[in-house]
This record gives structure tokens, sequence and C-alpha cells, in this order.
């Protein structure tokens, strides 16, 4: 009898096959794991490296351009003004001698924007970490024979960024110097003709955002009716810069949203249920969810309805949820000090219990970046200190000469006043308390405290939550500002109509 031999795949063959294909494909996908990762971490520095550069730039040619004495600073938010010179319309190697601008510098972090008046606001970097702009120190020596030096001008800027796809945080630092033309010719006795001269490439920098006639605040139609159909369609070009600008702008902050960890997890239910990351992720949720349309009509303002009023009232749950969560750390984190009263009526005491809190918030923000040096490789810790990424603490502590630059930079006092003097005393004693309360301050705790692990990441995510919110508020502002314009030059255009028609 004829044997016949059946073909096919045995249970065991078809199990082995498949052990050894889950082993090429899972050896195939940590190849391409780590590829994806490195590909997205080089990505992100060479992004922080191009905003670093643009920013620089932007900043020297300002000073290039600036006009002396015209500086003045805020701290909350952090912002630099000053006055410049325009390029001459007759030769872009010169500056016009009688015609200036105003020039505005806005820090909101992770926001730095750069406005000239009668321009929207433009977002250099949605990346910015920190930034320190200061004035050179000169020696007694100096300040006697080389005081024109005191012309230059310090900028350091510390960028960060979460690489998209992996839980890493990449940092880039640069700083570079500037010298104010005008003040430099001043001090050095020089001929001012001289300021007046500059390179065409400085011109050229200078000339990008000063091609508009907008004006940062809300157009009336009937004043828009008397400007010709040129300056109009100048302007609503403008307004629909500034829409594209917010459009971009939030779209990295809502992807910057998404990313915040508020600890919460898909298993953590019945028993191990996580209510404060739930709250947490359920304002994040909310808060990514708010949007702006691209045209109007918007909602009146009284109605308090719109995109940026909607983030309002995220952003107070957010601060609720923060006093909470503090008020159970604060004590923790200063056991064994005495707890300064925020809503004590002795002016003083207000003032260092502002400071004992400014100081708590360094520490946090310092434990971040241990934590985040923790996970780096010794060629990224080599680079990082290689880059002068320094902690809060450090890069808040300045010698005394440093604080009477930045007053008189500011120019709060004149300087060698009595004002002025006792203005640097008291920032050398709040510096010095400040420094007092932070060494006081451990949040050792943190670490250590499992009870505590879902209210700590909770508490995390919402001091992000925070500051992303307060920006995605601003920029909506920004939006909804110039849909509303282009409403009112749409009205403008039909007043003028009417008038011309005479219907």
């Amino acid at each position: 009898m004829k044997e016949f031999r059946r073909s096919g795949i045995t249970l065991v063959e078809l199990m082995v096959a498949t052990v050894l294909a889950a082993m090429v494909l899972g050896a195939a996908m940590n190849i391409w794991s780590y590829a994806r990762r490195h590909i997205s971490r080089t990505t992100t520095r060479q992004i922080l490296q191009m905003d670093a550069q643009r920013i620089l730039t932007q900043f020297k040619a300002d000073m290039k351009a600036a006009k002396a004495e015209t500086f003045k600073s805020t701290a909350d938010p952090l912002t630099l003004e000053f006055k410049r010179y325009v390029v001459d319309k007759n030769d872009n190697t010169k500056l016009s001698a009688d015609k200036i601008e105003e020039v505005r510098y806005v820090f909101a972090k992770p926001i730095l924007r750069r406005q000239v008046a009668g321009s929207y606001q433009k977002t250099l970097s949605t990346n910015v970490d920190n930034i320190r702009v200061s004035c050179k120190e000169l020696t007694e020596a100096q300040q006697e024979n080389e005081a024109y030096l005191e012309a230059r001008v310090d900028i350091s800027l510390d960028l960060m960024a979460k690489a998209p796809g992996t839980g890493s945080e990449e940092r880039f630092s640069q700083h570079t110097s500037a010298v104010i033309r005008d003040e430099f010719y001043t001090l050095a006795n020089k001929e001012r003709e001289e300021v007046l001269t500059i390179a065409s490439e400085v011109a050229e920098e200078l000339d990008k955002p000063t091609d508009s006639s907008f004006f940062n605040e809300e157009l009336n139609a009937q004043s828009l009716a008397n400007l010709t159909e040129e300056q109009l369609a100048d302007l609503l070009e403008t307004q629909e810069g500034a829409i594209e600008e917010a459009k971009k702008n939030l779209s990295e902050l809502d992807d910057r949203i998404k990313d915040v960890d508020t600890g919460k997890r898909w298993w953590q239910i019945g028993w191990w249920s996580n209510d404060e990351g739930a709250d947490v992720k359920q304002m994040r949720e909310d808060l990514g969810k708010i949007r702006c349309p691209d045209e109007g009509p918007l909602p009146d303002k009284e109605t308090k309805t719109r995109p940026s009023d909607q983030v309002d009232g995220v952003l107070t749950r957010i601060n609720n949820k923060i006093g909470n969560l503090e008020s159970q750390f604060y004590g923790k984190s200063y056991a064994g000090t005495t707890i300064l009263d925020a809503n004590s009526t002795d002016p003083e005491i207000k003032r260092q219990a502002a400071l004992q809190k400014r100081a708590y918030e360094m520490k946090l923000t310092d434990r971040q970046i241990d934590k985040a040096m923790a996970g780096m490789s010794d060629e990224e810790k080599a680079e990082a200190e290689a880059n002068n990424v320094k902690k809060m603490i450090d890069a808040f502590n300045r010698t005394e000469q440093e604080i009477r630059d930045e007053f008189r930079t500011s120019a709060v006092a004149p300087e060698g006043s009595d004002e002025f003097e006792a203005l640097v005393q008291r920032e050398i004693r709040d510096q010095a308390f400040i420094r007092q309360q932070y060494n006081a301050c451990s949040l050792d705790w943190m670490d250590s405290s499992s009870e505590d692990e879902n209210a700590i990441k909770a508490y995390e995510g919402a001091k992000q939550l925070k500051s992303l919110a307060e920006s995605k508020k601003e920029t909506l502002k920004l939006k909804e500002m110039a849909i509303d314009n282009k409403s009112e030059i749409d009205e403008a255009k039909r007043i003028k109509q009417e008038s011309f028609t005479g219907n």
C-alpha cells in the first residue's frame, strides 16, 4: 500500500517560528526605538540651538541701534524696554538721526517675545527656561579710565524642551555680549556721527519686524475709516500674520500641555485610586480642549466666555489645587523653621513671606533640575556643565556690583542718590534672606514619602500646567485681539464704501 506524506506545519514548528520571529522583531523594534529616540533628542537640541541663535542675533542688532539711557525693566513678567534708532530709508548702512522707535522684550516662561511699537508681538522662542541680562562689571581702575566699557551688555540664555517621544529634557545654554554704540561713543567722548553708521547685515536684521503700522491695541472702525485702502490692506495683513503666529504658538503649547505628567495611571482605580492625579489630569484635558476660531465674530468680552476666559477658569482650578497641596507641603519642607504669614498686616513680614515663598519655588525648580541631571549620561552632564547650565539659586546669586548694575540699567533711581543706595542695600539683604530660606527648605521627604507620592506628582504636574495655562491665555488674548481688529477693519471698509457712494 502506498504511503502518503502529509505536508504542513506542526504545532511545535509553528511555536518555534513564532518565538524566532518575536525575537527578530523585538530586536528590530529595539533598534528602531533607540534610533527614533536618538533622532528626536538630536533634533530637539538643534531646535534649541537655532532658537538661541535667533534670539542673540536679534538682541545684538537691537543693542547696536539702541539709544543711550532709555532702558527700563520690570520683574513680573520680565520685560526689557528701550528706544532705538531706525534704519535710514535712503541708506541701509546708516541709522536715522531723527526717527526713533520703542522696542520691548517680554519673557513669560517659556515664551520670549519681542515687539516694536506699531507691530504685533513676534515670538522668538517657546523654549526659554531662563534669561539674564546684565552690564559689564568694571574694576575701580576701569571705572576711572575706561568708563565707556559700561556700554557692554551681557545676555545669557537657558533653553529647555522635552524631546518628543522620550521622557528626557534637552537643555542648551549660550551667552554673548553686545555694545550699546550710542552709549559707548557718549562715554568715550567720540564723534556721535559714528553711531549712525552700521553694517548692512545689521540693518537687514533690524528691518525684519518693522514693516507694519499695526498698534498693539484694539482698533476702532470709525478712526480706521480715515485711512487709505492701502493702509487698511496693510493692517489686515498684519492681523492675519498675528493670527498665524498665535496658531503656531498655541499648537506648540497644546503639545506641551499634552505631555504634562499628572501622576495618574490607568490602573489606579478603587483601592489604589489617585484622586489628586485624576483632578490634575482632568484640568490638563480641559485646558488642552480650549480652542479659538481663526475667524470672528467672537463672543462679547462682557460675557466672559471667550477662549481666554475659559483658560482663566481652568487656571483658577489649577491655582486652587496648587494652593491646597502646597499648604500640606510647605510645613513639611520648612519643618523646624518659622513659616512667615503671607497675610500679615505688617508690610515687612508680608514681604519676607513672599521672599520665603520665592526660595521654596527655587528649591522645587532645582529639585527638577537635579532629577534631570541624574538621568543624564556622563557625556550629557559634561555638555551641560560646558554650557554653564545653572540651578536657580546659583543664577540668582549676584555680586553687589551686579546688583548695582541692574538698578542702574533699570533707572529706578538716580545712581548715587540715597534712594538708589537704599534699594541696593535692600536687594543685598533680600538675596541673603532668600539664600538662608533656600538652605532651610528641605525637600528630601518628597523622595522618601511613599504615602505622598501621588500628591507630589499631581502637584508637580499642576505647577507645569499653571505656567502653560498662563502662556496659553496670553496667546489666546493676542489672537482674539487680532480677530476683533479684522472685524473692525471690515467695518471701516464698509463705512468708507458708504461714504463714497453716499448711501
